[in-house]
């Protein structure tokens, strides 16, 4: 995690924290989101570990325009959901089906990281309630057995996500879980240097992740043929500096919709939203106005 991004997550927690959000009733729980704005509806998804201040940058920069939502997903910051039944991609789906049911029109629908997986999985069972689908680099990791020398990145998520992360949460060690994870998503352990307000915000959102890795239906993707047949106005955000994982998913899903609008980051890695709001704004704006 490098300090710029560090610096931003700072940021967000002495912008956000005087936000005043709403509750949703959905299965076995509620969730918190927050509205700004009038228009066209913009409904954002976060990705794993996050939670709906990462894109509060996004209401304040969209919502002299549109009507922009963030929310945080059923077992994120600041839901406190009991752990029942299965969980996954669909069940995340369903909750989402919830929350844009609740506007009684169709929206513009866009997904980060694991946000991104679950918009997906939604379009393609929910196409009618959306009027376009932007996606930031999905976590697509059930394509890559099938892409072509990036096979053994599935086998990575598996041991060193899914495996290394579920042993670590049976010892209830906080420090060894984030260990584990910041392994995994920045290379090395390094919760010794980022600030104890961002370590918080962190941990806050382990509940997910807890669920996530004990889950085998955590990664349940569409197919590439039913993301190929999908047939809603498509935006794909994917940034230079990502994971070499998301460089293979991200590649094949431009392959297989080379018709849909694409902007490529070159000064951004997988965090663009917290890095580059502004421009990311720009992107989404453009392409709902056109």
């Amino acid at each position: 995690m490098k300090p710029i991004i560090i610096a931003v997550l700072c940021l967000f927690l002495q912008g956000v924290s005087g936000q005043s959000l709403s509750k949703l009733t959905i299965p076995n729980g509620f969730i918190n989101y927050f509205s700004a704005g009038q228009g066209e509806i913009i409904v954002f998804i976060h990705g794993g570990q996050e939670d709906y201040r990462v894109f509060m940058p996004q209401t304040e920069l969209l919502s002299n325009e549109f009507q922009v939502v963030t929310y945080s997903r059923r077992y994120n910051f600041p839901n406190n959901n009991e752990i029942k039944g299965e969980y996954g991609v669909k069940t995340e789906a369903a909750d989402l089906k919830v929350l844009i049911s609740m506007f009684d029109k169709p929206v513009h629908l866009v997904g980060h990281s694991y946000g991104g997986l679950i918009a997906l999985e939604f379009a393609v069972r929910n196409p009618k309630m959306l009027k376009s689908l932007t996606l930031s680099e999905p976590a697509l990791v059930n394509w890559l057995n099938d892409i072509p020398k990036c096979e053994s990145w599935y086998e990575t998520v598996q041991e060193k996500l899914i495996n290394e992360t579920r042993d670590a949460f049976i010892t209830k060690d906080t420090t060894l879980i984030m260990k584990e994870l910041f392994e995994f998503f920045a290379g090395a352990d390094i919760q010794n240097q980022i600030p104890p307000e961002v370590l918080s915000m962190l941990k806050a959102n382990l509940r997910e992740m807890e669920v996530l890795v004990n889950s085998p239906a955590g990664f349940d993707s569409p197919s590439p043929e039913d993301v190929k047949a999908l047939d809603i106005p498509l935006m794909i955000l994917t940034s230079e500096k990502t994971m070499p994982m998301l460089t293979c998913t991200n590649a094949k899903l431009i392959e297989i919709k080379p018709r849909a609008t694409h902007h490529h980051l070159t000064e951004a890695g997988h965090e663009m939203w917290m890095t580059h709001p502004r421009e990311l704004s720009v992107h989404i704006s453009n392409f709902i106005k056109n």
